[in-house]
C-alpha cells in the first residue's frame, strides 16, 4: 500500500513537472507592451504606399487639374511624353514595323487585319 501511494505521488510530481515545462514561457505572453523588432520588416504604419510610382517632378506638378479642351487648344511643349511630329514622320518612313504597329493599334479597330473605309475615315478625338 505504501509503495502504491509513493508511485502515485511520484507520477503526479512527474506530470506537474512535464506540464510546467511544456507551457509557454513569459516571453510568449500576449501582454507585451514593447513591439518585437524584426529585421527586414516594417511595422504596419510604414507599410502604406507613399509616392508610389512617382519619380522626379516637383510637388507643384502633382495634383494639378488640366482641362482636356484647353490641352487640345494649347498643348504644352514641356510635356515629357511628347515628341516632334517631323521626327515621328521620319521614323514611320524608315521603320515599316513601327508603321505597321501604329496602324494595328490605332487605326484597325476590330483587329481583323484589314482596313475598312469606316476605320480610315472615322473621326479622331
Amino acid at each position: 500500500m505504501r509503495c502504491a501511494v509513493a508511485v502515485l505521488c511520484l507520477a503526479v510530481l512527474v506530470l506537474v513537472v512535464v506540464s510546467a515545462s511544456a507551457a509557454p514561457g513569459p516571453g510568449f505572453s500576449k501582454g507585451q507592451t514593447k513591439p518585437r523588432t524584426i529585421r527586414g520588416f516594417k511595422n504596419v504604419v510604414l507599410s502604406t504606399a507613399r509616392n508610389f510610382g512617382k519619380r522626379g517632378g516637383t510637388p507643384s506638378d502633382q495634383g494639378e487639374f488640366v482641362d482636356e479642351g484647353s490641352l487640345q487648344v494649347n498643348p504644352s511643349p514641356a510635356n515629357g511624353n511628347s515628341f516632334p511630329v517631323q521626327w515621328f514622320v521620319e521614323e514611320i518612313q524608315s521603320n515599316p514595323e513601327l508603321a505597321r504597329s501604329v496602324v494595328r493599334k490605332f487605326i484597325d479597330e476590330n483587329q481583323d487585319g484589314e482596313l475598312s473605309a469606316e476605320e480610315l475615315l472615322r473621326p479622331v478625338y
